[in-house]
C-alpha cells in the first residue's frame, strides 16, 4: 500500500458519514414540514369548528332568551286569565252570607283550573254545584267559562231550579256551544258535576249528578247519593238522545251535612306506599271530623292532603265543598233519605 492510498481512505469514509447525516436532516425537515402542515390544517379545522360552535352558542343563547321572553308573556297571560277565572267564582265569604256553615277547599293544579264551583240564590232557593271540566289548566279553564255562562242563563235567567233539569239543559248547551252535535266534531270536552238545590222555605233538598256523587252525613251515618254514570257534554250523550238524570228529593234537618267534590282529592297519589287517597279514606276523614265547625273541617282536609302528598306533585285540581244545612230555615220533622239509588256504609 502506498503512502498516498493510506492517507486518501479516511476522507472517503468521512464523506459517507456526512451523507447519512444529510439524509437524516432532510427526512427530519420533511417530517417537521408534514407535521407543521398537519398541525396547521388541524388548527384551521379547529378554528372553523370553534367559529361554528360560537355561532351556535350565540344562536342557542338567542333562542334561550326568546323562549324566556315568550314564557314570561305566556305566564303573564295565564296569570291574568286566572284573575278573570277567579272573578267569576262567587267568593266564599259571600256564599256564607246565605250558607253560614260551609267551606270550600279549592286548589288548582296549574295557574288556572278545570274545576270550579257555582252558587246562586233566588228567593228561598239556593243552587250550589261542584264541577270538574275535562282536563285541567288552560283547556279546563276555557270550558269552565262556558259552564259558568250556561248556568247563569239556565238558573238566573230561565229560573230552572230542579237539578236533573239543569243538568239536561246544561248538557244540551255544551253540545251546541262546542258543535258536538256534528258527526265530524273532534272535541270530547264535558263536565263531571254534582248539583244541589236547597229550598229553605220547604226544608227540601234535591240533588242530581253527572259522574260525581255526593256524601250526606246525618248523625254518625254517611250515605252516598250516586250520580249517573255519564258526563254533561262530551260524546256520552247527544242532542236527540234521551237525556235523563236521577233526581234525589228529600227533607233535611239541622243535623244534615252534604259534601261535594271532584275526583282530584281522591285520586291523588301519596302516603308511604304512594297510592291513591281513595274514597274510603275520604269517608273516614269526613266521619271522624263531622261534629267540628266547617272551617275546622276545611283546615283538617287541607292539612291531611298536604301530609299525604309530601314532596310529590299534585296530579289534578282539588275541589271539596262542605255544607251543613242549618241556619237556612226552620226544620220540620226528621230528615228522610230515600233508599232508592243510595248505598249505605
Amino acid at each position: 500500500m502506498t503512502t498516498h492510498d493510506a492517507y486518501s481512505q479516511p476522507p472517503e469514509e468521512g464523506v459517507h458519514v456526512s451523507g447519512i447525516v444529510m439524509a437524516a436532516l432532510v427526512l427530519t425537515c420533511v417530517l417537521v414540514i408534514v407535521l407543521l402542515a398537519v398541525l396547521y390544517f388541524a388548527f384551521k379545522k379547529i378554528k372553523r369548528i370553534n367559529s361554528r360552535l360560537e355561532a351556535q352558542k350565540d344562536e342557542i343563547e338567542c333562542q334561550k332568551n326568546l323562549i324566556l321572553v315568550k314564557n314570561e308573556q305566556i305566564t303573564d297571560s295565564i296569570n291574568y286569565a286566572r284573575k278573570i277565572q277567579d272573578s267569576i267564582l262567587v267568593p266564599e265569604s259571600k256564599i256564607k252570607r246565605w250558607m253560614p256553615n260551609m267551606f270550600i277547599y279549592y286548589k288548582p293544579k296549574d295557574i288556572v283550573s278545570g274545576d270550579f264551583y257555582w252558587f246562586s240564590r233566588y228567593e228561598s232557593k239556593y243552587v250550589i254545584t261542584a264541577i270538574d271540566c275535562t282536563g285541567h289548566g288552560v283547556p279546563g279553564a276555557f270550558l269552565s267559562m262556558i259552564g259558568n255562562t250556561l248556568l247563569h242563563e239556565i238558573v238566573n235567567i230561565k229560573h230552572v231550579f230542579k237539578p236533573d233539569q239543569i243538568l239536561a239543559m246544561l248538557h244540551t248547551g255544551i253540545t251546541l256551544a262546542l258543535n258536538q252535535d256534528s258527526e265530524d266534531s273532534s272535541t270530547e270536552a264535558g263536565m263531571d258535576m254534582s248539583l244541589c238545590t236547597v229550598d229553605t222555605r220547604l226544608n227540601r233538598f234535591q240533588f242530581a249528578g253527572a259522574k260525581n256523587s255526593i256524601y250526606v252525613v246525618q248523625g254518625d251515618k254517611l250515605k252516598v247519593l250516586k250520580a249517573n254514570y255519564y258526563s254533561v257534554g262530551g260524546r256520552s250523550l247527544r242532542p236527540g238522545m234521551k237525556v235523563e238524570f236521577t233526581c234525589y228529593d228529600f227533607m233535611y234537618d239541622d243535623n244534615t251535612s252534604i259534601y261535594m267534590f271532584s275526583d282530584g282529592y281522591l285520586d291523588q297519589y301519596g302516603g308511604v306506599t304512594n297510592e291513591k287517597f281513595n274514597s274510603q279514606r275520604f269517608k273516614e276523614l269526613i266521619l271522624a271530623n263531622r261534629t267540628l265547625p266547617m272551617p275546622e273541617q276545611k283546615e283538617i282536609i287541607t292539612k291531611t292532603m298536604e301530609q299525604w302528598i309530601g314532596d310529590r306533585q299534585q296530579i289534578d285540581d282539588f275541589l271539596v265543598m262542605g255544607v251543613k244545612l242549618s241556619g237556612l230555615g226552620g226544620a220540620s220533622g226528621e230528615a228522610k233519605i230515600p233508599s232508592e239509588n243510595v248505598i249505605s256504609f
